[in-house]
This record gives C-alpha cells, sequence and structure tokens, in this order.
C-alpha cells in the first residue's frame, strides 16, 4: 500500500517537476535534442520515475471520455468565450541564454471558474531584450510575438512541429529589432499536455491535428488571448506589430482590443519529415498564413535573422481554401448581429473594394443610427427580400437599372406620422422607419414615399447569387436567427474624408471601434461549406 502511495506521488509530482525543471534548463538556451548528454540524463530520470508503469501500447487510443472532466459543449463555449482578464505583476529577472541576456518578466491571473480552460496555466512570462526596454515609456507598433507553450518541442527536442524554430527566431528577432514575447501557458493549442499527447496518438494512427482535436471531442482550437490588453497595458505598448502566421491569433486579439499595426511572418526554412503534414494541415485547415509552395518563404530571413514582412493589405481577395480572413470571422459575425450588434462587411478588392456598416434592422436603435451616419456617407439603405418588398409596395426606382454592380434600388421611404416619425431625417426618425422595415405587421400604408431610407431589393440567392452588400447583409440577418432585414452604409475614410476608406483604414477602424470585420467571399465559402454539410 505504501510502495503504491509512493509511486502515485512520483507519477503527479516528479513529473511535473521535471518538466518545469527541463523548462527552465533548457527552453530558452540551446535546444534540447542539441544537447545529447542532458537529453541521455533527461531520459533516465524518465525511465526511473516510470519504471513500475505498464508496457506502452502502439494502439491508437480511444476517444476521450468527455463526462470526467466536461462536455463537448462546455469545450467549445470556453474556446468561444474570450473575455479581458487582469494580469497580476510578480517579479522580473536576467535571462542569459545562447542567444545573449533577456529579461523575464513573470505575471499571474485568476481567471473566474465559469471561464477558466482547465487545461491551461495561469502564470504567463514576457521576454524582452534590456537594450530595448519596455514598461518605462508609451510605445507604439512594437514587436510581440504571443507563443503558447510547448513543451515537447521545446523541452523534449520533438521534431512534429515547428514551435521551438518559432520561438528561437523570436528571440533573434526581439533582440535586433525590440519587442517582446509573451510566453502563454496553453500546451496543445489550448487542450494540455496528456490530451495533446493523445492527439500524437490519433495521429500516429493517420489523422491530421485537427481531426485529432475533434475526435478528442475539443474545438481545433481552444486557446485563449483574454490577459494579453492587460499584460501590454503594464508594458506600456499602445499597439503592435503582431509576429505570428495564424489569422485567429490577429482576429482574438483585434477582438479584444489590441491594435495590430502590421504583420511579421514566423516562417521556417525548411519543414522536416516529422512536421511536414503538421505544417500543411496548419495552411490547408486553420488558414495559417505566409507558407508558399515548398512550406517556406525563404524572402523573409537575412542572414538567419527574420525580417519584418508587410502583409497585401489591399484589398480582399479569396485563398485557395477560399476564405479571405477565415471562418470563424463569418461564425463571429453572425454570433455579433444575433446580439444586435453592427458588424464590418467588405467586398473584394477587384469590386468595390469597400466596407458597410451592417445591422439587423429590428435591433438598429437611434444611437445605433447614430453611429452609422457619424462613420458613414449618409446613405443608409435596408436589404430587403424581394417578396416583402412587394407586399409594402416597394417598386423599382428606375424602370431601367444602369448601376454598373447592379444595386435594386426601390423608392425611399420613411414611416409615417402615425409612427412617431417627423421630418424623417433625424437619426430617431431614420431608425424607427427602419424598424418598421423589419416589423411583419408593417404595411404600405405605414410607409410614405419619397423619404430618406433607400431599400434595396436582395437576389433570392444571397451572395451565392450576387457578390454584394445587399445580399450579405440579408444573409447574416437570416443567420443570426433575425428576420431578412438589414441596415447597410458605406464606411467612409476619417484619413481622407473624399474617399472611402479601404481595408487597411477598415482594419484599423474595427480594431479601434471593436466590431468584427469579415468579407463577402468569407461569407459565400462559409456558406458553401456549411449548406453543402446540410444535404
Amino acid at each position: 500500500m505504501m510502495r503504491s502511495v509512493r509511486f502515485k506521488f512520483l507519477k503527479s509530482n516528479a513529473f511535473l517537476t521535471l518538466c518545469w525543471v527541463m523548462l527552465s534548463a533548457f527552453c530558452f538556451g540551446a535546444p534540447l535534442y542539441r544537447i545529447a548528454e542532458k537529453k541521455t540524463a533527461v531520459l533516465k530520470v524518465v525511465r526511473d520515475v516510470f519504471n513500475d508503469t505498464d508496457a506502452v501500447s502502439d494502439e491508437v487510443p480511444p476517444q476521450a471520455s468527455l463526462n470526467d472532466v466536461q462536455t463537448e459543449k462546455s469545450y467549445k463555449k470556453i474556446a468561444e468565450e474570450d473575455k479581458l482578464v487582469d494580469a497580476n505583476y510578480i517579479a522580473e529577472s536576467n535571462l542569459p541564454t545562447d542567444l545573449g541576456t533577456f529579461r523575464m518578466r513573470a505575471y499571474r491571473h485568476d481567471e473566474s471558474e465559469q471561464n477558466r480552460n482547465p487545461f491551461t496555466g495561469n502564470e504567463p512570462v514576457v521576454i524582452y531584450a534590456p537594450e530595448h526596454p519596455l514598461g518605462t515609456t508609451s510605445l507604439e507598433n512594437v514587436p510581440v510575438r504571443v507563443h503558447d507553450q510547448c513543451l515537447t518541442s521545446e523541452v523534449f527536442g520533438s521534431y512534429r512541429c515547428d514551435c521551438w524554430d518559432q520561438f528561437r527566431m523570436s528571440l533573434n528577432y526581439i533582440k535586433k529589432n525590440g519587442g517582446a514575447i509573451i510566453y502563454l501557458q496553453q500546451e496543445g493549442r489550448g487542450i494540455g499536455l496528456a490530451n495533446k499527447i493523445h492527439a500524437y496518438a490519433l495521429q500516429d494512427g493517420g489523422m491530421d491535428t485537427v481531426e485529432a482535436n475533434l475526435h478528442l471531442g475539443f474545438p481545433e482550437d481552444m486557446r485563449k488571448y483574454g490577459v494579453i490588453p492587460s499584460i501590454l497595458k503594464d508594458l506600456k505598448v499602445k499597439s503592435i506589430k503582431l509576429m505570428t502566421n495564424n489569422p485567429r491569433k490577429v482576429h482574438r486579439l483585434s477582438s479584444l482590443g489590441v491594435i495590430i499595426e502590421d504583420i511579421v511572418p514566423m516562417v521556417i526554412d525548411e519543414a522536416n519529415p516529422h512536421n511536414k503534414q503538421y505544417i500543411e494541415t496548419k495552411v490547408k485547415r486553420m488558414n495559417h498564413q505566409h507558407f508558399g509552395t515548398t512550406l517556406a518563404k525563404n524572402d523573409v530571413f537575412n542572414n538567419g535573422v527574420m525580417l519584418p514582412k508587410r502583409r497585401n493589405t489591399e484589398g480582399v481577395q479569396a485563398r485557395d481554401d477560399g476564405y479571405c480572413f477565415g471562418r470563424e470571422s463569418v461564425e463571429e459575425a453572425i454570433a455579433a448581429m444575433a446580439r444586435g450588434e453592427m458588424v464590418v462587411v467588405v467586398d473584394d478588392m477587384n469590386r468595390e473594394n469597400e466596407g458597410d456598416l451592417i445591422m439587423a434592422s429590428d435591433a438598429c436603435t437611434p444611437e445605433a443610427m447614430a453611429k452609422i451616419i457619424r462613420y458613414s456617407s449618409g446613405v443608409i439603405c435596408v436589404a430587403m427580400e424581394g417578396d416583402r418588398m412587394d407586399e409594402l409596395d416597394l417598386p423599382a426606382m428606375v424602370s431601367n437599372n444602369e448601376d454598373p454592380k447592379e444595386t435594386a434600388f426601390s423608392v425611399t421611404v420613411d414611416g409615417t406620422k402615425d409612427h412617431g416619425i417627423t421630418t424623417g431625417i433625424s437619426a430617431t426618425d431614420r431608425s424607427r422607419t427602419v424598424q418598421l422595415l423589419a416589423k411583419s405587421s408593417t404595411t404600405a400604408k405605414d410607409l410614405t414615399r419619397p423619404g430618406h431610407i433607400f431599400p434595396l431589393r436582395a437576389k433570392a440567392g444571397g451572395v451565392l447569387e450576387r457578390d454584394g452588400h445587399t445580399e450579405a447583409t440579408v444573409d447574416l440577418s437570416r443567420l443570426a436567427g433575425r428576420g431578412p432585414c438589414g441596415v447597410l452604409c458605406e464606411i467612409v475614410s476619417e484619413e481622407n474624408p473624399t474617399e472611402m476608406a479601404r481595408l487597411p483604414e477598415l482594419i484599423r477602424f474595427c480594431n479601434k471601434q471593436k466590431l468584427v470585420l469579415t468579407s463577402i467571399v468569407d461569407l459565400q465559402q462559409y456558406r458553401r461549406d456549411t449548406e453543402e454539410n446540410e444535404k
């Protein structure tokens, strides 16, 4: 009995202690797999600790039971609810490595039990070069790498991923250019070490990294970044140049209020036979960018040091998988519309190359209307289904539509005085009119013609029939569970008020206003994916 208790203690405490000792000793210095003597010693300790364990099976383990901790639904909820978390500064010390001396700044956060991921830690660390100090003065456009823990590569020396390489590249970069690495305890994209090894076993059996996560009942990515804004505030960093290839990370951080001025790609120069499939999966299924056909971009290196490279922000273009910002951007836009919030939708750079503020008509309050008017052209449109427009006696504005994009304007309208409308032009009056258009009880007699609201007739097939903002508005409203009627208006440039806002400015605008940004090409691909699965 005593021996059994002692062995359980060894398995739980010794292994955890061993992992963290190894992490401290090797993670920020020379790679473990390049120090043969140390690796041999480590493996001997592992064997000594676990020499009474059962033989390791080569069989692919079965799917884990979700009832042991949480349900699959709750895991998904954890991944979706990325809320702001306060970080508490603990201490700072020197970090001598083979790449030079850095400073290491420790934090701790206490996320509520309701939102906490049980498989991740709560002690983030910031690493920066002392010759490029942080936290003394306010800084903008600071290079930042948000790096998630990878014990298997950074300590055990695994070749199965590119995490260790990216970490070393980041250290080199901040040593030369300044900035910081924010190191988070989120092993295995947030599923924890044991589950990650379980996923590896499934991958050994033929699954890719996404399929393995889904098989185990997890989302493809459970990482959360709610602590990042608090850390950046403590470091007095106002905006960042994000070192990443991952559009999800860009989108999540932007949604949390982090101002991202630019992207620095993190591309390894060559894949190996063990991580090639993993990197291919990140590109094909998780929309990671900056990898070429050989899964490398040698032009981002100069004498082994990674150089910054600007992303293409001129306009929206679909990638090979059909998405631009990624499927998640559509899902977040749908969720925002369902909550009654406005979103920004951009069309193709070869079309109008403009962004529209869009929201469900039934949720458009006077305050929301005032905001739309403030940042837009002021030509407030309402996208509607054709059958409903016929019921409301809203014929085409002209019999011969000469609009280059075939935007189907109808006669303009206001609500009648019976509904409290006065001149029809105020934000209050216009919000009442668009809400009237959304109500199923409204009749043609409730509207006066002409007016200050421009109804638009959407194509029945939505964005799959016409790639316009009109169809995107109706599609998003319907997908959000609201009536197929939405407000839309083009965003005017604040930086050049005589022009419309283009994608680079729209990205900054959405960061500042905390609005979800997606595109028509993303919505088109989302509909193809989801509607094909429903067949």
